[in-house]
């Protein structure tokens, strides 16, 4: 609660006073265009409409709309070029004629979240203006993360809907490019310090008229990256995308009117605001915490405080952040107001709202407080990882709603959150054809599941901001780039979070430069002093994954003698190393660096959280995960008290049942009154070095 001069501030006063960007107004940025009401209101032709939508059309129709975005996204995927857009890092909506998204499909929820912002500033800046205007076939493309995107490397196409010479709706198409001229090859770079570093910024910017990309806007923007083939292919794909979802959208307006089809959109948005609040309705009112940590700026080590506060009032939900860190101005390691409430979509769309059709009126009974701080930065700052800090964020707001869900009619949707702790690997070079590479393969596609209340966790189930995406195969990636594999698709000993029920295991993977001299690679990642792969309710998280490689390896010399030494696995080769080189783990935020086609690159996707109480674990589950060599003996005796005949791996349940009630007995007797606890714990305090970016201690404060 902010204290002033009459007092404290009321729910509503922080909101009107921290419910917004806290960069200003300037050439292709509004903040008001991006804190907009989630609902605008209905225009003449939308009422119309409105009036003339029976149940039961609406139904057929919202059935449609979802048809519409889910062909789109599949065009997006097939013609598009870059690995990402092939696994479904997409992201394909339809909005309004106002900008309000009606209808998503979506491998990235927060992509198709996102294009309203722009959408906003065009209507608002552009269409009256004489030297840029809207028309029927005009090309809108945008990627700076200032006027809504993301980040540069995620690039997003716009285009409007016209029917008879009226504005009637908008289709959006964005996804992650994988280069955008950038410090480093590949567009993430953890050493830049400021915007400029971090390559092409397009705010939204008319590209094409007439359904034509105009070929010196399109020459531009290739001419800014490394991969100008790559970035031009896919943005016709996401002309494409726009144009397939605008044709399905015009021939159910032929069908049914213009006048149906625009109030019947508005009514989607509406019905799904309504039945947010009908779900929130139904859970307890109260205040639900968690906290979590960053470890890095990107350039340095250094702690930062992601606080997360979940205020359920009747039919409303306020999101706080009030207490992070502040800006730190280094380092790509900053996020944006709108970043923050569009990347809450990852825990609200399939847990709180789980099973209801997704649309931009779910957002309509939530708010976000959001001070100044490196969670709402300002614009000079770079932001190129603000989706790995939107990534804590809502790692701790799950950890928040879990606890929320859990105590209602809706407890089965409660588990785990998705493994985050993802190292990413940029490569860049010359790939194998003699054609310009920078990118990144696309196995963080592949990261764990977190436990549920009634079962294990998946392993590689899929990216952690993207449930529907998918990791391609070995052999795909050795056609689009020049990697020789050592080891693949491997589910590793001891690299969940164990529990009741177990997380999901993330992909492991080593592969070396084939068929080129060397390649460069940088790496940015956020997990390796202590991690966000959160357990809950008494599960072990996931482990951190810091960067592993084996400099100057004999692999190939190895593979070449068919040598039975050579490891296939990350347990193997970091335990035994039966490979000859200099292994190196180090912090996983490098810049870009020559790798010669000696060099083994280890990459270790996270691994998810469990569930409940590790003793609560049945036997049986735990001689299976023996079987399968996903934990070690050590884990099974010392972890889950797991007595068993190293034979057969038979469960003895007896003696299990002995050794789980002495550990109930022992944890009793380790255990500490709570203000004795913290009466101890409040005098901790870190070092000075790495409090140098947190703020103040204990809670930062904000203006």
């Amino acid at each position: 609660m902010v204290e002033v001069a009459n007092g404290p501030l009321t729910l509503d006063e922080r909101i009107a006073l921290y419910g917004g960007p806290a960069f200003k107004e300037g050439p292709g940025k509004d903040p008001d265009c991006l804190r907009r009401p989630v609902l605008e209101p209905p225009t003449p032709r939308e009422l119309r409409g409105m009036d003339s939508v029976d149940p039961v059309d609406l139904e057929i129709f919202a059935h449609k709309l979802d048809s519409i975005v889910d062909e789109g996204r599949a065009v997006f995927m097939n013609v598009g070029m870059s690995e990402a857009l092939h696994s479904g890092d997409v992201g394909v909506g339809l909005f309004t004629a106002q900008g309000d998204m009606a209808a998503m499909s979506t491998g990235v929820l927060m992509h198709a979240v996102l294009h309203y912002g722009p959408i906003k500033y065009i209507l608002k800046h552009h269409r009256d203006d004489p030297t840029v205007g809207i028309k029927d076939g005009d090309i809108f493309f945008f990627n700076d993360p200032i006027c809504g995107g993301v980040h540069p490397y995620d690039m997003f196409v716009t285009m409007p809907i016209f029917y008879q010479g009226e504005l009637i709706a908008w289709a959006g198409a964005g996804g992650h490019q994988g280069e955008s001229g950038s410090k480093d090859p590949g567009g993430f770079s953890a050493t830049v310090k400021t915007r400029y570093e971090e390559g092409l910024h397009v705010t939204p910017l008319k590209i094409g008229e007439n359904f034509e990309i105009k070929t010196d806007h399109m020459d531009y923007l290739a001419h800014s990256v490394r991969t100008p083939r790559v970035l031009t292919l896919d943005t016709k794909a996401r002309v494409a995308t726009c144009m397939r979802v605008r044709n399905r959208l015009l021939r159910e307006v032929e069908k049914r009117g213009a006048d149906f089809v625009a109030g019947a959109m508005r009514l989607t948005i509406q019905r799904a605001a309504q039945a947010a609040r009908e779900r929130i309705r139904h859970l307890n009112d109260g205040t639900y915490r968690a906290v979590a940590f960053l470890d890095t700026v990107g350039v340095e080590e250094g702690l930062l405080r992601v606080p997360v506060t979940l205020i359920k009032r009747d039919d409303r939900l306020v999101i706080d952040v009030s207490g992070a860190s502040p800006e730190a101005g280094v380092g790509p390691f900053h996020s944006r107001w709108h970043l923050i409430r569009a990347g809450s979509a990852m825990v609200l769309l399939p847990y709180v709202y789980r099973g209801l059709p997704w649309s931009i009126g779910l957002f309509d009974p939530v708010d976000l407080i959001d001070p100044p701080s490196f969670l709402n930065a300002s614009d000079e700052v770079a932001c190129g990882s603000g989706s790995f800090v939107g990534r804590v964020v809502v790692q701790a707001l799950h950890q928040a709603a879990m606890k929320m869900i859990f105590d209602s009619e809706y407890r089965e949707g409660v588990g785990s959150s998705f493994a985050e702790n993802i190292l990413l690997y940029l490569v860049g070079g010359k790939d194998q054809w003699g054609n310009p590479m920078a990118g990144m393969p696309m196995a963080a596609n592949a990261g764990g599941q977190g436990a549920k209340y009634d079962s294990d966790g998946e392993h590689s189930a899929g990216f952690w901001w993207a449930m529907c995406v998918d990791c391609p195969g070995a052999e795909e990636h050795e056609d689009k780039f020049p990697f020789l594999y050592l080891f693949r698709n491997k589910f590793d000993k001891n690299l969940h979070g164990y529990g009741k029920y177990r997380g999901g295991i993330g992909l492991t993977e080593a592969f070396m430069a084939q068929n080129v001299p060397f390649i460069t690679s940088s790496s940015i990642g956020q997990g390796d002093k202590f991690s966000k792969n959160f357990g809950l309710f008494g599960g072990y998280s996931g482990p951190t994954n810091p960067r592993f490689i084996v400099k100057n390896s004999n692999v190939k010399e190895m593979m070449a003698r068919t040598d039975n030494t050579l490891p296939y696995g990350l347990y193997e080769l970091a335990n035994e190393k039966p490979v000859e080189g200099d292994y190196q783990f180090t912090t996983s935020n490098v810049a870009s660096e020559m790798n010669g086609d000696r060099d083994l690159l280890v990459l270790v996707i996270g691994s998810a959280g469990g569930y409940g109480d590790v003793l609560e674990r049945d036997p049986h589950l735990v001689v299976k995960d023996l079987r399968e060599e996903l934990i070690t003996p050590d884990v099974a005796g010392r972890i889950y008290r797991v007595a068993y005949d190293p034979e057969t791996l038979e469960p003895d349940l007896d003696r299990t049942a002995e050794l789980r009630a002495r550990e109930r007995e022992d944890r009793k007797r380790r255990g500490r009154k709570y203000d004795e606890f913290a009466q101890e714990w409040d005098k901790k305090r870190p070092k000075e070095e790495i409090l140098k970016y947190y703020g103040s201690w204990p809670v930062p404060e904000h203006p």
